[in-house]
């Protein structure tokens, strides 16, 4: 088994109870194949960047997950066939991807820290 992501845009009139009621559907269809959900993130209702099947907004989930090759084709094309997936994109992982560690944020900070101030449009001394 390897592992993927799957990303898929739900329409966006369908209910709450809906969405997550899809979204279980997915997980145990991925369970059913055999495979291991190890993250469910829905991202919630965002805009669309363009307009897909007359629709500006999409419910957007993330799904990882460990399944086999041949299995991942199933459930693309049952994604491909379900009416209320508006896109979706199937994407294996070349290693296992890490939850980021505590210390992330803050080292993310310190690589972005600017550097010395300089002031714009002063001249030195050796110009004058």
């Amino acid at each position: 088994m390897r592992d993927y992501e799957l990303v898929f845009i739900l329409r966006p009139d369908l209910e709450d109870e809906a969405v997550q009621a899809f979204i279980d559907r997915v997980v145990n269809l991925i369970r059913e194949y055999g495979g291991e959900v190890k993250k469910v993130e829905p991202w919630g209702r965002r805009k669309l960047a363009y307009f897909i099947n007359r629709y500006r907004e999409g419910y957007y989930v993330l799904i990882q997950f460990a399944l086999g090759a041949r299995r991942v084709a199933d459930l693309e094309r049952w994604l491909l066939l379900n009416e209320d997936v508006i896109r979706h994109l199937v994407v294996r992982l070349e290693e296992a991807v890490r939850a980021p560690s505590a210390t992330a944020p803050a080292e993310a900070a310190a690589e972005k820290e600017p550097g010395p101030e300089v002031e714009v449009g002063a001249t030195s001394a050796s110009e004058e």
